[in-house]
Parts: C-alpha cells; structure tokens; sequence
C-alpha cells in the first residue's frame, strides 16, 4: 500500500540521517588533531600562528571562505588548482617559493572539516578544545586526544532522535487510517488498524533496524580493527619517575646519550642502570621525591653511593637495605637534626621502595611497539635520515612522564616517506644545518653507493631539482617495512 512506501521511504531516510552521526554532524577538533598530527605537522607549525615548512595556519578556513567549497580540492590536490591558475592557490604557491603540498586524496570532507575546526581552536584557544585549556592551563592540555578523551553525543541530539522516532509511528499511523478510511468508501475489506506499537514492531521496521545494526556493527567492528595497537597519547606508570624534563630538558642531556642503540642499531635501546650510574655517582642528593628515585637506581644496579664502589653480589638482601640506611642518614644529615621523627619517616618510606629490588634489573613498561611484521630500524632514520627524535616522539625534553606521541601508523609513516626529503647532500636538509666534514656539496656517503643514485646527484649538481623524497628512493615499496 501506499502507506507502506512512504514510511519504508521515510525510514530509510532517517537511517541514512543517523549514520554521520554516529561519528560527528560537525567538525570535531579531537579526531582532527589526530589527522592534523599524523598529515599536517611536519610542515605546518602546530601553534597555527607562525610559518614554518608550510605558512600558518589560523583564520585558513576565512581566507578560502569566498572560494566556496575549493579548500577541499586544495587539501586534496592542491597541483589541479594551480594549474587552474585559481585567484587564491596559484599565487600562495609563488609566495612559498613554488614548494608543492603533499595531496591526500583519502581525506572526506568531513575529515577535512575536523582537521579546519582544529587548526581554528588551536590557534583561538591554544587547545584541541576551550575546554581542554581550562581543564589543564598549565600543561597544555591539547596533547589530549580523541583516544584519551572520546566526544560525547549531546544530549539534544538524543531528543531529536525520540522526537523523529515518534514522528515516524504517529505519520504512519495516521496515513494507516487515511487507507483504512479510502478502502471503506471504495467497498474494498478494511485492514485492521495499527496501534503505534504495532507500527513500531512491523515487520518492516524490524527489518530496518537489523540492517542499521548490522550496518553500524560493521562500521564499529572496522574502525576498532583500524585502530588496534594504535596507542596516541599512551602514558604509564613507570617503575622509576623519571622525568624527561629535568634530564633532556633543563641539563640538555643529548637523546642518544641514554638512548645509544638509535644511532647505530635497529632498536634505540633503553639504557642500562649504570648508565644512569655514570652521572648519579656524583650526583645523589635531589628533592625528597628525587632521592626516593634515586636510591632506586642503586638498589637495582648494586651501586654503593659512599664508597663509589659496587657492593658484592653475594651480599644479602638485609645488608644492602643497611648500606642505603647509612647513606641516607649522612646524605640527610641537616634535615635529620633538625627533625628526626619526620626524616626517621622519609627514610623507611624510601627503603620499602627499594624492598625485592636488588641488584635487579629495573622493569620499565613498553610504551611505544610496532606490530611484530613491522620493520623499523632506529640507525637508518638517525644517522642516515638525520631525523630529530622529536620528529616522531615529540617534544620529550617537555615531558615529566613520556607518553606515546605519534600514531605509529601505515598512514603516518607513509606521509612521512612522501614529504620528507632525504639528505643526499650535506646542507640540502633545512631540518639539519649541520653539513658533513667534506663541507656542504659532499654527497651523503649512505647515497653514493649505487648507480641508481647517480640521476639524482647529477640532477641536483645541475640545479634540476631542489631535493629527493624518500619516496623516490623506494620509501613506499612494500619489502622496505614488511619484510
């Protein structure tokens, strides 16, 4: 019947209504800092108000507001407008020096509205969100991400739905009656009337809402898949409270320092406990907190603090608590005199913390892990690549607890290898200003090897091309990651 149709019309309307919902009707900052991250950052400056590889970005979405939807088409393909000689594209390439945007193709429109929400945010607010500033000033909240923090659904948008559900079962209801009443006068049998229940557990509406589960289930299911492993913003508990910030940050400790496996192996290597001790021999007396975190280092490496020696590796758990008792009382000499009671306190707080941790090594919880059929290797990218740690890691020397920065996607890492430019001469890197010791025209010595490279080295002397991507070099073929 007629009726039937328009509410199978109606109702496959207001499912296909729903599903963008079930992400965001409008632009959401958080999922757009992730895409703002992983796509953008390496040339745009994430405060959005000062240029760096790529111009600032603040007001961007005011600036293309007269050019309609063409920002879209920018993102996505920013050669196809010049080439068009757009009023707007073609002459922002010229001012930056006829440098070519990365395109992504894969972005939606609503993935390119999220990203434009959090670029504004960013530099309105200096957060993802006003909320997140507010909630933490002084740690910069916008490191929160979609992950940490997931949107909630208003809950106007809720109403709306019971208001359209309810909409649905009174129109059919009443065309049920209009049939009913058009049947009566054609002498035609009369089909028992629906209650709004019974229009509410059709057949047909049951059908639908399988459909939309099974549709949404789906979505889910894929999404989380995605998704799996992909730890942003992941920030555990360490054995030891170590903080970046004091060591990389205000001593201006050097990375590969600690971390010496990343210049010269695949894997950067968490630094033993006597590398720590190399500084911390002469350096035992912080904070309180500070001490406590100390005197950890000692208890796993076997340290002894006053005779800068190591204690034998037969002595007893007991003996060792003692020889760090003594310390304490003569590192605390002062503050023991002058309350005893309270550093008597701060001592057995300290040793209990160091209680079935001798001369053990110290259990620090991963933070960042590729998948197993993923090949990364730390020395190609640092002393080949010459990329900064920050690069990937973020700012670490800012970081009292270091937490998982980057995504560690396919995606990401793909972005990178099509935007970053690999250092075949000393110089041509304007992340790195450092050139190497046979001065700035010297070919990289990683990239003289192979016949292959020649093209490049002569067309670069020539003045042919500006630099040559990773992507060039093979960064993309599959065997280069998945081995």
């Amino acid at each position: 019947m007629i009726y039937q149709r328009f509410f199978s019309f109606l109702a496959i309307t207001l499912l296909i209504a729903m599903l963008p919902n079930l992400s965001m009707a409008e632009g959401d900052p958080l999922k757009g800092q992730t895409l703002f991250l992983a796509k953008c950052a390496s040339c745009h400056n994430n405060n959005m108000k000062t240029d760096m590889t790529g111009p600032q970005l603040h007001n961007v979405g005011e600036r293309w507001a007269k050019y309609g939807d063409d920002i879209y088409a920018w993102i996505r393909n920013s050669t196809a407008l010049i080439e068009e000689n757009h009023p707007y594209a073609a002459p922002l390439f010229a001012t930056w020096n006829n440098a070519q945007m990365t395109a992504f193709p894969e972005l939606s429109n609503e993935d390119i509205d999220n990203i434009l929400v959090y670029i504004q945010n960013k530099g309105d607010f200096g957060c993802a969100t006003k909320k997140l500033c507010e909630d933490k000033p002084a740690e910069g909240a916008d490191a929160k991400l979609a992950s940490d923090e997931p949107t909630e659904t208003p809950w106007s948008a809720y109403a709306l739905l019971l208001v359209l559900l309810i909409s649905v079962a009174l129109l059919g209801r009443y065309i049920n009656g209009l049939t009913r009443l058009a049947q009566q006068n054609a002498g035609e049998v009369v089909t028992e009337e629906k209650s709004i229940l019974g229009v509410l557990f059709s057949p047909l509406v049951i059908k639908l809402i399988i459909f939309g589960l099974v549709l949404f289930g789906g979505y889910t299911t894929v999404n989380n898949a995605i998704g799996l492993g992909r730890q942003t913003g992941y920030e555990p508990t360490q054995p030891i409270n170590f903080s970046h910030k004091i060591h990389a940050g205000d001593n201006g400790i050097d990375c590969q320092y600690c971390h010496d496996g990343a210049r010269r192996s695949k894997h950067s290597v968490i630094p033993a406990s006597n590398t720590c001790i190399n500084c911390h021999a002469n350096i035992q007396k912080g904070s309180l907190a500070g001490t406590k975190e100390i005197i950890k280092i000692y208890a796993a490496s076997g340290f002894n603090p006053m005779s800068n020696s190591y204690l034998p590796a037969a002595m007893s758990d007991s003996a060792r608590k003692e020889v760090y008792r003594t310390w304490l009382k003569k590192t605390w000499a002062d503050d023991y005199k002058s309350d005893e009671e309270a550093t008597e306190k701060m001592f057995e707080e300290q040793l209990a913390s160091i209680d079935g941790s001798y001369n053990a090594p110290i259990e620090w919880v991963r933070i960042h892990n590729l998948p197993d059929h993923v090949y990364f290797n730390h020395a190609q990218h640092v002393t080949v690549g010459k990329i900064k740690c920050q690069t990937c890691h973020g700012k670490v020397e800012e970081m009292e607890v270091v937490k998982q920065h980057s995504p560690l996607s396919m995606g990401w890492c793909i972005n990178c290898h099509r935007q970053t430019e690999v250092q075949f001469r000393a110089g041509l890197n304007e992340s790195d200003k450092t050139p190497y010791a046979g001065g700035e025209n010297t070919a990289n010595p990683y990239y003289t090897d192979y016949k292959y490279y020649e093209k490049y080295h002569n067309e670069l002397k020539a003045g042919d091309r500006k630099g040559v991507t990773v992507e060039e070099i093979g960064g993309l073929e599959c065997q280069k990651c998945h081995y």
